[in-house]
């Protein structure tokens, strides 16, 4: 369900089970939904403030009633511009975590925010995690690789961060499919750039996430991920 406006949470509950009863038993995720997105600031996005967040408890508890996951876009800032520490997104982080299941969208980075030192970003990342036991990350997009995980001085840190945290990260494309434009050549090119870093994992972080466990284990779904073979 990607409809949701932070901003303008108040119809949620009502479109959700206007979905589920004309799809019923399709949707079991909420999610990408933007809580701060600057790609899309000129397309009348609008960052959701303290006051709409305190809005948002009716449908966060329709999603815990039915054991949703949501995924949230939080830019952490930009390369001028730090959101992470402003009161919008402290109290988003507080109340979504401890309420239902969050996954956090491309570990909070963009185009707009490539600059950060990778040291600096893990020690936000743990921290939360650390604080908020509902958190989980996804790898998804390749802003990641392409400006993170690629560069030969950051690897080695964000390798250790995964194997660490290896249950609390989800992989992904990020490709948006609209399918007259994006070819299988296209989705197999991201998927290629964002899964890149999975070969340098540890046996059970590559379990967990490029083998699918954690997702799995989210969604309380009857599979388990195979083991890896030792050599």
């Amino acid at each position: 369900m990607t409809f949701t406006d932070l901003s303008n949470p108040e119809p949620t509950i009502e479109l959700m089970k206007l979905y589920e009863k004309e799809y019923p038993g399709l949707f079991h995720w909420m999610g990408e939904v933007n809580l701060v997105k600057q790609a899309q600031f000129n397309n009348h996005h609008v960052a959701a403030s303290p006051e709409d967040i305190t809005q948002w408890a009716g449908f966060m508890t329709e999603l815990r009633t039915r054991d949703y996951p949501i995924t949230i876009h939080s830019d952490m800032g930009n390369d001028g511009v730090t959101y992470l520490v402003s009161a919008s997104h402290g109290a988003s982080v507080g109340v979504v975590i401890l309420i239902t299941k969050l996954s956090g969208h491309h570990m909070g980075l963009s185009y707009e925010l490539t600059t950060m030192k990778a040291s600096e970003h893990i020690a936000v990342l743990s921290r939360l995690l650390d604080q908020y036991p509902n958190l989980m990350l996804d790898i998804s997009w390749r802003i990641l690789d392409d400006y993170y995980f690629s560069k030969s001085e950051n690897q080695d840190q964000y390798v250790a961060f995964m194997n660490h945290y290896s249950e609390r990260i989800l992989p992904g494309s990020g490709l948006c499919c609209v399918p007259k434009t994006i070819l299988l050549r296209h989705y197999q090119q991201e998927l290629e750039v964002t899964g890149r870093i999975h070969k340098y994992l540890g046996d059970k972080a590559f379990r967990d996430i490029a083998l699918g466990q954690n997702y799995f284990t989210l969604l309380n779904l009857d599979y388990q991920a195979p083991e890896v073979c030792q050599k």
